[in-house]
């Protein structure tokens, strides 16, 4: 199976079980919330975005994983994450641009999130090892090809 196939149905199968997630069980107790207090929960998530900028630490990543593509990946993920950060603790002291500043985070991290689908597209990204940031791609190939993951160097970059 092509990476990118294979890419595309695991995004879309995670982006269907949050989706249920979220109707079935996160909106109806946060929408007995206030605003302020509803929004904690959403913004602890993405406070764990800093686990993106492994992707810039050497070896992370297969050494065929272009440069630019890691930088805007990895910074961007960290930029989102400590915009949570700080819309959350504005929140929690109860400062009043608390809702601008969750406002603010959600743009970026909006925008960060469009920009890395485009961006692993356009590197082709799907080709390389990408470690933990593609969790165990090569135990997922293996079981759809038959190939051992042994069998690859896991920073060889890009498989035929």
């Amino acid at each position: 199976m092509e990476p990118m196939v294979l890419f595309g149905i695991q995004f879309t199968l995670s982006l269907l079980a949050y989706l249920f997630i979220a109707f079935w069980y996160v909106a109806p107790r946060l929408s007995r919330l206030p605003r302020e207090v509803a929004l904690v929960p959403l913004l602890w998530v993405h406070a764990f975005r800093v686990v993106g900028g492994t992707i810039l630490a050497p070896g992370a990543v297969g050494p065929g994983v272009p440069t630019e593509f890691r930088t805007m990946i990895g910074y961007g993920d960290l930029i989102t994450a400590c915009l949570a950060l700080l819309a959350l603790t504005a929140l929690r002291i109860r400062v009043q641009g608390a809702i601008a500043l969750v406002w603010l985070f959600l743009i970026v991290g909006t925008l960060d999130t469009a920009n890395a689908i485009v961006q692993s597209v356009r590197f082709s990204v799907f080709t390389y090892a990408l470690g933990v940031n593609w969790g165990n791609r090569d135990h997922l190939c293996a079981s759809v090809t038959g190939e051992q993951p042994s069998d690859r160097h896991p920073t060889a970059g890009p498989q035929p």
